[in-house]
């Protein structure tokens, strides 16, 4: 089984074809595809970029997950801390700006260090 980035340079192949799924109407898909690039460890732009659309995604479980693969993904690049930061710039009045606040807050508070 693959770790966090493990895939090497099969990474972006896998992302491609992940991706289209992110766009599937059953959101157990959606939530497994975000699970799955997750475990790659890519933090690319176009990963990044897909999973912010995921923050506005109509079903809670798959804007959360968003949310945990973001702050993940983001703990080894300063590239998402700003992407999430412009994010929730641009959504501060949309009903889902909750989920960038907590990807964010997830990146930049340990869970360790919560009270």
């Amino acid at each position: 089984m693959f770790g966090n980035g493990q895939l090497g340079n099969l990474s972006e192949t896998v992302v491609s074809a992940l991706l289209p799924q992110l766009e599937d109407e059953d959101s157990d898909v959606r939530c497994a595809t975000i699970n799955a690039l997750s475990q790659l460890g890519n933090s690319s732009q176009v990963v990044i970029t897909a999973l912010l659309g995921c923050l506005k995604d109509e079903e809670s479980g798959v804007r959360a997950s968003a949310a945990e693969t973001l702050a993940e993904l983001g703990k080894p690049s300063s590239y998402v801390s700003s992407a999430l930061a412009q994010w929730i710039e641009l959504h501060q009045a949309s009903d889902y700006v909750g989920s960038g606040i907590d990807a964010l807050w997830n990146l930049e508070i340990p869970q360790g260090s919560r009270e």
